[in-house]
């Protein structure tokens, strides 16, 4: 639809009319105002959790094989390389400089499962990867607003679950303010409610 509306130019002091000057518009023909598309994708925070923990199960899955996959290809590497018995490799035998490197390449490999399985919920729930963006930022909000401070953590009284990690549903969070309230009042008043009272 084409929308023609005159453009007035202030010209010392008083207002002049020019020609008028076309543009385009654009009508939408919902009556619906536009909502945002996270939070149709993900609309309750009972099903943010429930794509966290399905997100959680790809980065456990990916540990075994993004341990065991660097682990065969340095061992077969060393196996088939041809050592000799009187050289050394760092100072130490050739065939204990073996074992570590691959030690050293499943663990390599260990710390970088939980990478790979990120990136491969990521692919594979492609349509949830923005909205889980912005709820994992207003969760982490919540968190940081919401913990008990550090300063009041002890041996007797240790800060409950800080970074929230073990949240799997709304239940879940209710039960971590509780706990955090607690060791607030614990770390301010030296007891719990019960035994103040």
């Amino acid at each position: 639809m084409l929308c023609i509306a005159p453009l007035r130019i202030a010209h010392q002091g008083a207002f002049m009319r020019t020609p008028a000057i076309s543009r385009t518009c654009t009508y939408t023909t919902q009556n619906t105002p536009p909502s945002n598309s996270s939070e149709s994708l993900v609309p309750t925070w009972d099903d943010y959790f429930k794509l966290r923990a399905k997100r959680r199960k790809y980065e456990i899955a990916s540990y075994l094989p993004c341990t065991l996959v660097p682990v065969a290809g340095t061992g077969s590497y060393f196996m088939t390389m041809q050592i000799d018995p009187l050289s050394t490799i760092m100072g130490m035998d050739p065939i204990m400089a073996a074992c570590l490197a691959t030690v050293g390449a499943g663990f390599c490999g260990y710390l970088a499962g939980p990478v790979f399985g990120d990136a491969l919920f990521k692919v594979m729930n492609q349509k949830y990867v923005r909205a889980m963006d912005t709820r994992d930022k207003d969760f982490y909000d919540h968190i940081k607003r919401n913990r008990s401070s550090a300063r009041l953590n002890s041996i007797r009284n240790p800060v409950p679950d800080y970074y929230g990690e073990k949240i799997n549903s709304v239940s879940d969070y209710r039960s971590w303010l509780r706990k955090q309230r607690e060791h607030y009042r614990k770390g301010v008043f030296g007891g719990n409610m019960e035994e103040t009272q």
